[in-house]
């Protein structure tokens, strides 16, 4: 059988350039910040929500092709090892008097700061204790960064500190000719995350998140690169093995906030620790989208809402509870039974796969109409999405970041007729996340990310995507890229028959569809899709599934519908496009989202035919 066809090989080629290093925008906030009397603060850190952690990728990698940042799979241990320790201490910020509404400041820890024990593991085998956990200032360079009062936005936020515990003495055992100093956040490729909330006392609370990216090579010095083993003699010298190319991701979070939040009772779910887990997207409450603020005359008027309901599974890697909280990596994915051979490109070198593929769409201004098409979320591999869950509340600490390629025909002619005035880089998105219990028993993720982006300056493509016609954006032009996702566990043992059938349904593009399938939720037994759009373009056909590849069932958020198998039905099967002769993929969901009936049909990723039925809002994960 031919390898399905998936997205073309030039849009794969140009997908780290889709997504941009664009300036940050901010809102007024509602009363501007005041600093602290004196200008100096010292605040004790909320430990139940303040750590420091690792996601080291163990891999063997040795070819020269992976260097120098390891972009092979090739894990030796299941996953990422992980760790993450609780600390307590104080956290000191100095404001200097601000110039143009813009304070100065300066961060350090007195005393420094102090972990708990922790145990780092891996899926597979790998399990190391990590003690004498410390967290202490750069003793050279000061962490520092720019707070605009009005808006509360941090800027130039650079967090310079060493962090030591026993795994990191080891590894420098290991490795006697690396010469490690103090961690730098962002460093080379990471980032950083500042918020101050106002005191009733006057001071100023302190959030901060931090994440860097430390590549290894294959040689320190030399030296093949080796990980410490957890075998260790009584002078905890360890055994170690080699790691060609692996890389370590420490990171941290703290804050002096003590809002305590709700916690979570009987919707707290249960998790399994050191384990992986895979959730089905719910495509009807996920979407990539992007809420256009342009000041461009020519588009008839400045705002307009970009939505692609995404399609696809969220893959999660637990490691072991810590103070409370478990931490977590998560990695987006196609939908099941979607498989094919990448095309040739520098992102398979560069280790970037598929993730949720969106439906094509329309963004409309009063004068003009942009038909959006090959909608993908992919993973950036340098930046894993990691974080904690609090487990008495399901929330989780802090906000998530997840930083990710975006690719569509919009924003590859974007950066084509800004003619490289925009560097390249993935987008970062933050916002709240949470895991809840339903009442079905199931496990629901829900996650809220957004960004905004200055534009002013910039040039927007015209409808026709070409290179040579473009409208100028004006002051006050921004971009608000939204990343939605809401994804559940699978129901034990549903043995229901899902059935169901629409004719000349319109599509959210305006094309006449029609559907017919039944499916068995545990894929045992007969099963049948056909599939008709009547477009007179290049998505229109009939697609009739002749075996089916992969089926389940579940639940909406709020649906208690469990012992039909749920009010969601994802599926694939493989079978014939009434165009040609070749074998084609259908990825389907149907869902009853709040009581709204809503379908997705991707025909070989939507490269050749997709259809949905319009939203009427953004709906929340």
């Amino acid at each position: 059988m031919k390898s399905v066809p998936m997205k073309s090989s030039l849009l794969l080629t140009a997908l780290l350039l889709s997504a941009t290093t664009f300036s940050f925008a901010a809102d007024l906030l509602p009363v501007p910040l005041t600093l602290p009397p004196g200008g100096v603060e010292v605040l004790p850190l909320v430990k139940g929500a303040s750590y420091v952690g690792d996601a080291i990728k163990l891999v063997d990698c040795p070819e020269d092709k992976y260097l120098p940042f390891g972009t092979c799979h090739n894990y030796l241990f299941g996953g990422l090892a992980m760790y993450d320790s609780h600390v307590a201490g104080l956290v000191q910020v100095k404001f200097y008097p601000p110039a143009a509404n813009i304070s100065h400041f300066e961060v350090s820890h007195p005393g420094n700061l102090a972990g708990d024990d922790a145990v780092m593991k891996a899926p597979v085998l790998y399990e190391l204790p990590v003690t004498d956990m410390y967290v202490f200032d750069d003793l050279a360079l000061i962490s520092s960064g720019d707070l605009n009062l009005l808006t509360g936005e941090v800027k130039n936020f650079v967090y310079r500190v060493n962090i030591d515990n026993s795994y990191y003495h080891a590894f420098a055992d290991a490795n006697p000719r690396l010469k490690a100093g103090a961690f730098a956040f962002p460093g080379a490729y990471g980032s950083t995350a500042v918020k101050f909330t106002q005191r009733r006392d006057g001071k100023l609370d302190i959030t901060m998140s931090a994440t860097t990216f430390a590549p290894l090579g294959n040689q320190i010095f030399g030296e093949p690169v080796r990980f410490p083993m957890p075998f260790c003699g009584p002078q905890a010298s360890c055994a170690s093995i080699q790691a060609p190319n692996s890389a370590l991701h420490p990171h941290i979070q703290f804050t002096t906030d003590a809002t305590p939040l709700p916690a979570c009772g009987q919707s707290c779910p249960a998790f399994t620790p050191n384990s992986i887990s895979v959730y089905t997207v719910n495509t009807a409450a996920s979407e990539t989208g992007d809420h256009f603020d342009l000041n461009i005359p020519q588009l008839g008027g400045n705002q307009a809402l970009a939505q692609s309901h995404l399609m696809g599974r969220v893959q999660f890697q637990f490691g072991e509870p810590s103070g409370g909280t478990l931490p977590f990596a998560l990695s987006l994915l196609p939908a099941s039974g979607l498989l094919a051979k990448p095309p040739d490109s520098p992102l398979i070198a560069l280790g970037v796969g598929f993730g949720l593929l969106g439906a094509d769409t329309h963004l409309l201004f009063p004068k003009q109409d942009y038909y959006i098409e090959n909608v993908l979320f992919a993973d950036d591999t340098f930046q894993p999405c990691v974080g904690a869950i609090d487990l008495k509340t399901g929330q989780i600490v802090g906000d998530i970041t997840y930083r990710g390629f975006l690719i569509q025909n919009l924003l590859l002619s974007l950066l084509s007729v800004n003619n490289g005035a925009i560097p390249p880089g993935s987008f970062l998105f933050r916002g709240p996340a949470s895991f809840t219990k339903d009442a079905t028993g199931q496990t629901v993720f829900h996650m809220s990310a957004n960004l905004k982006i200055d534009f002013a300056g910039f040039l927007f493509p015209s409808p026709e995507l070409t290179a040579n016609k473009a409208f100028p954006a004006g002051t006050g032009s921004t971009l608000d890229p939204i990343l939605l996702v809401q994804a559940t566990s699978a129901i034990d043992g549903p043995r229901a028959l899902k059935t169901g059938s629409a004719t000349s349904v319109k599509s959210q593009l305006g094309d006449t569809f029609s559907y017919t399938y039944s499916i068995p939720c545990d894929g045992v037994g007969t099963a049948s899709f056909t599939y008709t759009n009547t477009s007179t373009g290049k998505t229109g056909g009939t697609f009739t599934m002749e075996n089916l590849a992969t089926a389940g069932c579940g639940n909406s958020r709020g649906s208690t519908q469990a012992a039909a198998g749920g009010d969601t039905v994802t599926f694939a099967g493989f079978g014939k496009w009434s165009k040609n002769s070749d074998p084609h993929l259908a990825t389907v969901q149907v869902t009853n989202y709040n009581g709204v009936p809503y379908i997705q049909i991707q025909i070989d990723g939507g490269t050749v035919s997709s259809a949905d039925n319009p939203q009427s809002a953004i709906v929340v994960p």
